[in-house]
């Protein structure tokens, strides 16, 4: 049987072994909310994976915007008047809360200004 999950994980992508990953991580913590659950202008909070980070410039106040991963889906998050944060990077994984609102392409939430929480 050990044989047979060495080779499954030798076959399969390491970004899906990467997902699945994360997904079980974000799954195991509790109070939490996947992000293919999440429901648009309801409070909830969720956690994840910074996937990028960027500086979005909009009528002379700089944003700062975040895009998470669960394993489950995306969102960004977006802090304005800040051009970074201390300790959000790409890769560092987070909890973040507030009310997520649609938009950017395909409807993904947005949530202004979360509450954050390093891990």
């Amino acid at each position: 049987m050990a044989i047979k999950k060495l080779f499954q994980r030798l076959s399969v992508p390491v970004s899906q072994l990467d997902q699945a990953r994360l997904r079980d991580f974000c799954a195991a913590l509790p109070g939490v909310t996947p992000i293919a659950e999440l429901v648009p202008r309801e409070e909830a909070a969720l956690v994840g994976e910074i996937t990028t980070l960027r500086i979005v410039p909009r009528a002379g106040s700089p944003s700062l915007e975040a895009t998470i991963s669960d394993g489950t889906g995306t969102v960004a998050a977006s802090w304005t008047g800040r051009r970074r944060i201390a300790g959000v990077t790409p890769g560092r994984r987070l909890v973040i809360s507030g009310r997520g609102a649609p938009g950017g392409p395909g409807g993904r939430l947005i949530f202004y200004n979360p509450r954050y929480e390093l891990l």
